[in-house]
């Protein structure tokens, strides 16, 4: 298994290392990334940290997007929204929060 939580969005070829990470996960294996985008469609945006602007996914990737890039690599793929569980956030949340569970080939 292998599991990253907020962590797709600082690379700077995220789908290089998600190639890497799938190729080293054994046959049946599970990856969970556990990631969001953060902040609404329509609000002012700040960068979540200094010198994140040249990341392909600086502001976090939809739960659509990243669906898109793991699942040529995986035998099946499936979001889990995690923007109704609260308590994980501290409360609510506007932004979309999820994690992606894949399972290898």
């Amino acid at each position: 298994m292998l599991l990253a939580r907020h962590l797709v969005w600082t690379l700077p070829d995220p789908e290089a290392a998600l190639a890497a990470w799938v190729a080293r996960l054994r046959p049946g294996g599970t990856l969970v990334l556990v990631e969001g985008r953060w902040y609404e469609s329509g609000r002012s945006v700040t960068l979540y940290v200094a010198g994140a602007g040249g990341l392909p996914w600086s502001h976090g990737v939809s739960a659509a997007e990243l669906s898109a890039a793991v699942r040529p690599l995986v035998r099946e793929c499936r979001v889990v929204d995690l923007t109704v569980e609260r308590e994980l956030w501290g409360g609510p949340v506007a932004d979309e929060r999820y994690a992606l569970v894949a399972t290898t080939r």
